[in-house]
């Protein structure tokens, strides 16, 4: 549920980020906002007890938290103007990527 209403609200980010911005501007790989994602997502899989990995959801995890979260990471920041909104971006999208691992969905579990 958490992962749903995160990859979501990073969709919309990076999509209004692309509607204001110019596409022929070339951009950087935010490797730094990836690290703190996928540092997020291993957070977010011991807080919410260690589920087994399966190959299926872990492509989940890593995907939409660290390479969409990273995108929706850098949109944000420049969105702001503010370098915060880019770390909280990534690490809230990271964090909450994680929860692809649960069997069911969190406030349920």
């Amino acid at each position: 549920m958490f992962a749903i209403a995160a990859a979501l609200a990073q969709v919309i980010v990076i999509l209004i980020h692309s509607r204001r911005t110019s596409s022929t501007a070339t951009r950087t790989t935010p490797w730094s906002y990836m690290a703190a994602a996928l540092a997020a997502c291993a957070l977010g899989w011991l807080v919410i007890g260690r589920p087994a990995i399966v190959w299926g959801d872990l492509f989940l995890v890593l995907v939409w938290g660290v390479f969409i979260g990273s995108k929706a990471a850098s949109a944000a920041k420049e969105l702001s103007g503010r370098a915060w909104a880019g770390w909280a971006t990534a690490c809230t999208g990271g964090a909450a990527s994680a929860t692809w691992l649960l069997d069911t969905p969190l406030p349920f579990a």
